[in-house]
């Protein structure tokens, strides 16, 4: 099988075969659709799985996400009742929020490396398992050393949440499947940040604080067990053999692989796992490789094929990526709209909804439902919206696919961040009613969910080969400027006032997504003018088996 990929833009690919003369594989439910990345012969690579088997893989990654968002945001709601109940200051339950979304970027640096040279499976299971712990503990520090000690701990051990599951996603799923699976995962994640509150705030009612963070307790449990059982190992090994041809009007370097595997997978029967080999070329064209295959017992192991030792080299990959302006700004619009302007919002949320309005908790946690509405209506534009953008651009492109057709979904971003910032601020300022705050919440909620799917899309489009290294570059970006803000938000607000504070994030918000005009122009001579360092760096992590 062959995948036409343009070597001098990086991201470029022939996605429809608009002619039907390219022989390469194509996908089964869209006959004209060409099967990117290509997959090796082997069953039991992740690519060739059944879509069952796919599914029951994203289920898991659904779970674990879930479970593991939860006490992120749990305390949004319940911030005042915390700190009447515990020595605890509202700016230090603020100022431990941004110190776990500092550790959940900068953890990405270790886990990436861990799963990657040991094995994903190993480092999920891990990291529930003291997740678990932390969040036990947690409700028992009343004062601010210990409970900043558990939110450093609590970004520490969730942080393969923010970066491993996009790569876990993107091992199963071929790039026309993808905008799809991640909107679903993008739906997870914001599921649980947005409905965490709303629990937070009845049990909170019902039990009182300390068991907002209990029962997170006990659903990571759950997750642990689910995970446990169901989930499998994606780490996979795919050998690429180098070579030249010429697809319709251009001729271009590709990936070439001599066995083509079918993309639905070797049939319902084959799911069981593989270890990845490499077989004899002669072997491949006469039909006569058997490829080992795992028992469930084999699939249940924690510990993954040796590989040459490479943590050093995937700890320091994620610096590197700074010096390609795509991965900085996709990070910079993750972070902006997935964290940035929420995070201002959930900052004043409490205080203002019990103050302002005389909310009381329960009041508060229906009030996020708001948010709940704006997060499905964001899935349901990424979801339905994102796969048939880049089909009828790669259409219209006589069949080529540009990263940056993507971007366009970031036109509600445009509008709705800026329109939701000005309802907030000038709607508590001039003490409208309480229901245009939370409309504010929903019509956020549907920037914040998009951003997700939209700008690691980009990204691992753009420069595919080393999408797990670039997807912690990502992540480094945006949860810093998490950090940034929930330090920051505080003071400014004291200094500036709210209206005045919300008017400027407004203006800022306008400015920072239209920065999507100029991506979707440049977006590609940027790719260019970083292709051959790229290239250099894909041949250097292929020697030591880390491109993807």
């Amino acid at each position: 099988m062959t995948v036409v990929e343009d070597k001098s833009a990086p991201g470029t690919v022939q996605l429809i075969d608009t002619n039907g003369h390219m022989h390469v594989k194509h996908s089964e439910a869209v006959h004209d659709v060409v099967l990117v990345p290509l997959p090796s012969d082997d069953p039991e690579d992740p690519l060739n799985w059944s879509k069952k088997r796919k599914l029951l893989q994203t289920s898991c990654m659904v779970m674990y996400t879930v479970m593991m968002v939860f006490p992120s945001s749990a305390v949004y709601s319940v911030t005042t009742p915390i700190s009447k109940a515990t020595h605890l200051k509202v700016s230090d339950l603020v100022s431990g929020t941004g110190a776990m979304f500092l550790f959940y970027g900068w953890g990405c640096i270790v886990w990436q490396a861990f799963a990657l040279q040991w094995g994903k499976r190993p480092a999920y299971l891990i990291s529930m398992a003291a997740s678990i712990i932390i969040m036990a503990v947690t409700p028992l520090c009343t004062t601010n050393g210990p409970y900043l000690a558990t939110k450093i701990l609590q970004g520490f051990f969730g942080a393969p949440v923010e970066s491993l599951c996009e790569i876990s996603m993107t091992d199963i799923w071929f790039a026309h499947e993808r905008p799809l699976y991640l909107a679903i995962y993008g739906l997870s994640l914001a599921f649980s940040g947005k409905l965490a509150p709303v629990f937070a705030a009845f049990i909170n009612t019902g039990q009182g604080w300390k068991w907002t963070l209990w029962w997170c307790a006990i659903g990571m449990g759950v997750a642990f067990v689910y995970c446990f059982f169901l989930m499998e190992e994606t780490n996979y090994d795919r050998h690429i053999i180098q070579t030249t041809i010429d697809a319709g009007s251009s001729s271009e370097a590709v990936n070439e692989s001599k066995a083509t595997p079918s993309e639905k997978s070797a049939g319902e029967k084959g799911d069981d796992a593989a270890t990845s080999t490499v077989p004899d070329p002669a072997a491949v064209e006469m039909g006569q490789v058997t490829y080992p295959r795992k028992t469930y017992l084999q699939k249940l192991s924690v510990i993954d094929k040796k590989r040459q030792n490479r943590v050093l080299d995937i700890m320091w990959a994620p610096f590197k990526f700074f010096r390609f302006p795509v991965v900085v700004w996709a990070g910079f619009m993750y972070g902006t709209n997935g964290l940035v302007w929420p995070g201002i919002l959930n900052a004043t949320a409490s205080p203002l909804y019990t103050g302002t309005y005389h909310f009381n908790s329960n009041d508060v946690g229906f009030a996020y439902f708001g948010a709940v509405v704006g997060m499905v209506l964001g899935s349901l534009w990424v979801a339905y919206a994102g796969p048939q953008l880049v089909m009828r651009l790669a259409r219209r492109n006589k069949g080529i696919a540009e990263p940056e057709h993507i971007l366009w979904l970031f036109l509600a971003s445009l509008i709705c961040v800026p329109f939701a910032m000005l309802l907030w601020g000038l709607g508590a300022e001039y003490h409208v009613h309480w229901f245009g705050l939370v409309f504010a919440q929903c019509v956020l909620a549907i920037s914040s969910t998009l951003c997700l799917s939209t700008a690691i899309q980009y990204a691992t489009s753009s420069y595919r080969d080393l999408g797990g290294e670039l997807i912690t570059t990502i992540i480094l970006i945006r949860n810093t400027l998490s950090f940034a803000i929930n330090y920051g938000i505080t003071p400014w607000i004291n200094a500036q006032g709210r209206r005045d504070t919300f008017i400027t994030v407004a203006a800022l918000a306008l400015v920072c997504n239209g920065t999507m005009f100029v991506m979707i122009k440049y977006g590609r001579k940027l790719r260019e003018s970083s292709a051959p360092l790229y290239w250099k760096w894909v041949d250097q992590a292929r020697a030591k088996g880390l491109s993807h």
